[in-house]
C-alpha cells in the first residue's frame, strides 16, 4: 500500500508478512481505510457496496464516505492476519483508541475474484478485557 494512502497519526505495525499479492495488498488498504487509518483507495467502492458496522448500514460511496469520515483515526494498529481467497478477504489483528486496545476484524467481499470492486465490508471491532 502506499505511504501516501495513510494517516501519519496512526502507528501500523504487522505481525504478519507484508501482502505478497495486490489482492492481499488491497484488502489490507480498504481494512485500513475502514479503522480510520488510511484513506480508502480509489475506485473500489461502486454503486451496490455496503458496508456494516459501525452506525447503520451505508450502501454506495457516497454514503461509505460520509462514515469514513466520522472516523477518527486511531493511535497505532497491528495487524495480525491478512487471509483473501476467491471472492473475499479478511484483515484482523488488535487497534488502540484513546489508549485502550480493541480486536478488529474487517471482512470483504468482492464482486469477482480479481477484487476490483467492493460489493460489501462488515467490520467487527471488541474492546479488549482487563481481567484482575
Amino acid at each position: 500500500m502506499g505511504d501516501d494512502l495513510l494517516i501519519p497519526a496512526t502507528e501500523i505495525r504487522r505481525q504478519c508478512p507484508q501482502p505478497a499479492s495486490d489482492k492481499a495488498a488491497r484488502t489490507e488498504a480498504i481494512a485500513l481505510a475502514l479503522s480510520g487509518a488510511a484513506v480508502m483507495p480509489a475506485g473500489v467502492i461502486g454503486a451496490g457496496s455496503s458496508w456494516e458496522g459501525r452506525g447503520p448500514v451505508r450502501i454506495g460511496p457516497e454514503a461509505i464516505a460520509e462514515g469514513l469520515a466520522a472516523l477518527t483515526a486511531p493511535e497505532r494498529i497491528e495487524i495480525s492476519d491478512i487471509v483473501t481467497h476467491g471472492r473475499a478477504g479478511t484483515v484482523s489483528g488488535r487497534v488502540w483508541r484513546e489508549g485502550r486496545a480493541a480486536l478488529f476484524c474487517h471482512v470483504i467481499r468482492y464482486t469477482s475474484a480479481g477484487a476490483r470492486e467492493v460489493a460489501q465490508m462488515v467490520s467487527f471491532e471488541h474492546q479488549e478485557r482487563r481481567d484482575g
